[in-house]
């Protein structure tokens, strides 16, 4: 039998499948994230909207149904996903989610979640446009269709791509995975201080956490190559926090990286 709601749920799917080829590298992995099924996946997706300031309604509305499908029921594993969730939708700018948030509030949900839900529900803006409609997309159906294939890069392409773009929680990842580790290439370390370099003085706050850890990451570097780019921000940086954390003494004769060496925005060209 036709069913109306049935052809425009198949409508949106094919919106959304056709439109997300027009998302950025950022909005398209958590995009797919978010349709992946994995919990561990979708907090990280929530974490990187917020982190990255994502307001693309594309991405949003597909976390808004995870919200809405999941809120009243559940389990406590569940409930840090769906506080990010909601945070995430407080962090959009965009009334569209208000009504959602509401219901969340003046629910019989896990308090955690009407406490983060009536956060974000106060920072939206009271202008009236159009709400989410909860069930207008269907997420196991999203689940099936093709993704945009971002296998075929190699992890430093995918690095390369992430610190070029300003992937603020990608950024952090790597630069954690470089403190420990050490082993980046020059040309992902050269990207990373490039980055720094161009940040470090006028920080937002969701960055003073990432460029922290990039601070970490390329003192490490055994011959000095970023010795003058960190002694600088250790000294000149307006973020006391990322002063703090930033050696004012670092060991190295070089040779020392050049600021303005490398283009971020032609290393997203190339990578994209």
């Amino acid at each position: 039998m036709f069913s109306l709601k049935s052809l425009l749920i198949g409508l949106s799917l094919v919106t959304l499948s056709s439109s997300a080829f027009a998302l950025t590298s950022t909005e398209q992995r958590d995009y797919d994230r978010l349709i992946s099924g994995d919990l561990s996946q979708l907090t990280m997706a929530a974490q990187s909207i917020v982190a990255n300031n994502i307001s693309n309604t594309q991405v949003l509305d597909v976390l808004a149904e995870f919200v809405a499908q999941n809120y009243l029921s559940a389990p406590d594993y569940q409930l840090d996903s769906i506080a990010w969730a909601c945070r995430a939708l407080g962090e959009s700018n965009s009334a569209r989610y208000r009504d959602l948030l509401y219901r969340v509030i003046k629910s019989d949900a896990h308090k955690k979640v009407r406490k983060h839900a009536k956060k974000s529900y106060k920072r939206l803006p009271k202008s009236h446009v159009e709400q989410y409609t909860i069930g207008s997309i269907n997420l196991e159906q999203l689940q099936a269709l093709p993704k945009k294939a971002t296998q075929s890069r190699s992890i430093e392409e995918q690095a390369l791509l992430d610190i070029s773009h300003g992937n603020v929680l990608e950024i952090k990842r790597l630069a954690q995975d470089y403190a420990i580790r050490s082993d980046a290439s020059q040309q992902v370390t050269d990207t990373l201080a490039e980055y720094f370099a161009q940040n470090y003085q006028q920080a937002r706050k969701q960055q003073y956490d990432t460029l922290a850890w990039v601070c970490k990451g390329l003192a490490r570097n055994t011959d000095g190559r970023y010795k003058r780019l960190i002694e600088d921000a250790a000294q000149n940086s307006s973020v006391r926090a990322l002063r703090k954390h930033c050696p004012a003494h670092i060991k190295g004769k070089g040779p020392y990286y050049q600021v303005g060496t490398l283009n971020l925005e032609e290393i997203a060209k190339q990578f994209n």
